[in-house]
């Protein structure tokens, strides 16, 4: 995909999250599948489920009736999550085959008490090539960093410690006092 392609791809794909500066990370994860799945006319399952310590963090595959199915490990944290869902997503924008699965594999891949061991198998059976995944690596940063350019551009209300959390004993180990505000 050339760069004038990628940018406006990764335009449109912003404008049509049409995301609300609340968003959460989870809820964009959710969002843009269904604004890729309406892009290209594809049903998209997107699940999170522990992929194990194998080292599988993603996966794509497409059943045989066509359903493509998006699996993230849990074991990141939301961020990592959406970089890596990207970064499948990225395969799909790009053209990439998925491992095509058969009517078995596909039902077990859809529910939720599939092994770890049966997602490295599957993700194992993938025909992408090295060029294909720095292709999608490509992809997936321009769109990460629409992202974060679209979250730069939000109003944000400043956050003023309260309670006894964590944070605001970060804020009062930093000099932080409500009589004085923060130390500038």
């Amino acid at each position: 995909m050339k760069a004038k392609e990628l940018r406006a791809l990764s335009e449109d794909l912003i404008r049509d999250l049409d995301l609300d500066r609340s968003a959460t990370t989870e809820a964009v994860c959710v969002r843009l599948c269904e604004v890729v799945a309406r892009r290209l006319r594809r049903e998209i399952i997107l699940r999170f489920d522990d992929l194990g310590a194998g080292g599988t963090s993603g996966l794509w595959a497409v059943t045989e009736d066509e359903v493509h199915v998006i699996i993230v490990t849990t074991a990141r944290s939301w961020v990592h999550r959406l970089l890596i869902l990207l970064h499948e997503i990225a395969h799909m924008l790009c053209g990439h085959r998925a491992p095509r699965l058969n009517a078995e594999e596909g039902r077990r891949l859809l529910y939720p008490d599939l092994s770890p061991a049966m997602f490295r198998i599957l993700a194992g059976r993938t025909d992408l090539s090295r060029r294909d995944e720095r292709e999608a690596d490509r992809v997936a940063g321009v769109l990460t960093r629409a992202l974060i350019d679209w979250a730069g551009r939000q109003p944000a209300e400043p956050s003023l410690p309260d309670g006894d959390d964590l944070v605001t004993r970060a804020w009062y180990s930093f000099g932080y006092s409500p009589e004085r505000g923060s130390r500038g």
